[in-house]
């Protein structure tokens, strides 16, 4: 083993590369003292350099983050975590059955690294209630939560700064932040109407906020429009489409505009079932824009709710809220837009004017 030179500071290591007998054995943890003896320096050092503060000049972080590679150190995290005084974590609770809440989460991820915090994601089902998935992210020390729809909202944490991404904020307290559907709904039926549809049929999703909001902007745009507005029970899901085709539509209906894409697609099967083809027998729009919308497979025009947009305004206003316990309720919007494509017998990949 490398002896202490007589001019080192007390608590410092001296050389720089890693003796094979300085190496930790195999399968053992790499410490922050493994690193300081490697790297020739203090702990104390380490512990700055690594965590990233400035009173460690950049050649020395430099050598000491190459020395922890090469020694194959991985931070403690959680350790860190449960250090913190304030740690910089957010919750998000969501269902990841829904493509929208899919595409949510990614950019709440993506968005939340980038300004330095870390997301526990929860996904609400039939195995995991929203009380039981507020309740791991909280144990967890996550800050302030992030709610996809209302129905991710919990009414047993009152205490806990939350976010809504969603039509309607169930308490005052809670920060809202709209995907507006009066706009691209407005565009959906004015391309239809333009089309050549007259009466044209909503496929309504699960009771709720969303479900409501979606509704009321097609009933209000086919009025604007002057085309008939009818409605049919559907769902958010493939078989709730496909299953409220396959019931038979009123007659006369020569366009459908679905709750979401999932409901949009199983709507497809079942008119292609029957022999119609979607863009010339009937045209079809989903909502959210989700990535199977805008496969080859399905080419489905659709009402895109800017999730990236969403989901920055929601992670900025958790991260306030995780900083500092004051202010008032946020109230934010965000306009959704038509992207068109085969479903509507328009060229694939164009947006609506």
């Amino acid at each position: 083993m490398s002896q202490q030179s007589k001019h080192s500071k007390p608590g410092q290591r001296t050389g720089v590369t890693p003796l094979a007998h300085d190496r930790p054995m195999s399968g053992q943890r790499v410490t922050l003292d493994d690193i300081a003896l490697a790297a020739g320096t203090s702990i104390a050092t380490v512990s700055r350099a690594l965590g990233g503060s400035p009173r460690v000049a950049a050649p020395t972080r430099e050598r000491i983050e190459k020395v922890a590679e090469q020694l194959g150190y991985r931070a403690n995290i959680a350790a860190s975590l449960l250090a913190s005084a304030r740690p910089q974590i957010l919750g998000l609770v969501c269902s990841l059955s829904q493509e929208l809440h899919v595409r949510y989460r990614a950019e709440a991820l993506r968005y939340a690294e980038d300004r330095g915090f870390r997301v526990i994601v929860e996904s609400i089902d039939t195995s995991r209630d929203v009380d039981r998935a507020w309740e791991s992210v909280l144990q967890l020390r996550a800050q302030a939560v992030i709610a996809v729809d209302s129905t991710c909202i919990s009414t047993r944490f009152p205490n806990t700064p939350a976010v809504l991404i969603g039509q309607r904020a169930p308490r005052r307290d809670i920060d809202l932040v709209t995907s507006s559907n009066e706009r691209g709904m407005g565009q959906a039926i004015a391309l239809l109407a333009q089309r050549g549809s007259r009466r044209i049929a909503f496929l309504e999703g699960p009771p709720g906020p969303s479900a409501r909001a979606r509704k009321a902007a097609f009933t209000q745009a086919c009025i604007t429009h002057e085309v008939d507005a009818l409605t049919v029970p559907g769902g958010d899901n493939v078989d709730a489409g496909f299953l409220a085709v396959r019931a038979g539509l009123p007659a006369g209906v020569d366009a459908l505009v679905c709750y979401n894409d999932q409901c949009a697609h199983g709507a497809i099967l079942a008119l292609l079932g029957d022999g119609l083809v979607p863009g010339r027998d009937m045209l079809v729009v989903g909502c959210d824009n989700s990535a199977i919308a805008s496969s080859r497979a399905l080419s489905l025009t659709s009402i895109d709710r800017a999730p990236s947009r969403v989901a920055s305004l929601a992670v900025d206003q958790a991260i306030a809220r995780a900083l500092s316990d004051g202010g008032s309720p946020a109230r934010q919007r965000v306009d959704t837009e038509l992207v068109v494509r085969a479903s509507t017998g328009q060229p694939r990949g164009t947006n609506c004017p």
